[in-house]
């Protein structure tokens, strides 16, 4: 008897912790999604250069590369806006017919300014012996916080626009908040600066023509509303 009594008692607790962790249902729920954008002037420019060469020997190749990589990196340095830092250096072989008659090697050179006119005339003076790999702009963590943080607000308000359009249109009392997520992201259209570039290393020009262009900096608030239905 009292072992059927305490088999009794644990299954009632189980059946009370079943009943506990039960989702209750929820219902006359609703899903919206609110955005709201802002075209931001890129204030960011950002290019890597690099030493590139080929030589039969190995030990002749990566000194020709260290050489032009310290002269690039004394002249950088002497333009306090802009940020320097080097990339990986490769060499890999050249073979025909199996058999290696050259090694290339290259190194990047990355540059980083927010005072872009500094840095264009800084990257037309390298290309006397580096070649542009890549050139493009993006908005300073400064700026786009900033914007994100304006934007954030007026989704918001966007979304308790349209919430309350819900609200109105089905004749509930009001609503509630189930669930709310921010998200943001920042994105810049395609600019085919490559093919300008790959020109422009030909010249070695006094300074690299350019334009930051802009990138949309989007806010988009999404989640569930439970309406309060009579």
């Amino acid at each position: 008897m009292r072992r059927l009594a305490l088999l009794l008692v644990c299954m009632l607790s189980a059946s009370t912790a079943v009943h506990a962790d039960d989702t209750p249902p929820r219902y006359n729920q609703v899903r919206l999604q609110a955005q709201q954008s802002e075209s931001v002037s890129n204030d960011t420019m950002h290019v890597t250069l690099n030493s590139y060469a080929e030589m039969q020997d190995s030990s002749r190749l990566a000194a020709r590369i260290n050489q032009d990589m310290d002269w690039a990196l004394t002249k950088a340095r002497q333009f306090s806006e802009v940020k320097v830092s080097t990339g990986g250096y490769q060499t890999w072989p050249v073979t025909r017919k199996e058999v290696t008659t050259a090694w290339r090697g290259q190194q990047d050179l990355i540059l980083e300014s927010r005072n872009t006119e500094m840095l264009s005339q800084l990257t037309g003076q390298l290309q006397e012996k580096l070649k542009i790999k890549s050139m493009n702009f993006s908005v300073s963590d400064e700026k786009r916080i900033a914007v994100e943080n304006r934007l954030i607000d007026a989704a918001l308000n966007a979304f308790k626009v349209r919430a309350r359009i819900v609200v109105d249109n089905l004749n509930a009392k009001g609503y509630r908040f189930v669930e709310l997520n921010v998200g943001t992201s920042a994105q810049r259209p395609p600019v085919m600066y490559q093919a300008r570039v790959s020109s422009m290393s030909m010249e070695a020009a006094e300074s690299v023509a350019v334009e930051g262009g802009e990138s949309d900096v989007q806010v988009t608030v999404s989640g569930s509303i439970e309406l309060q239905i009579p």
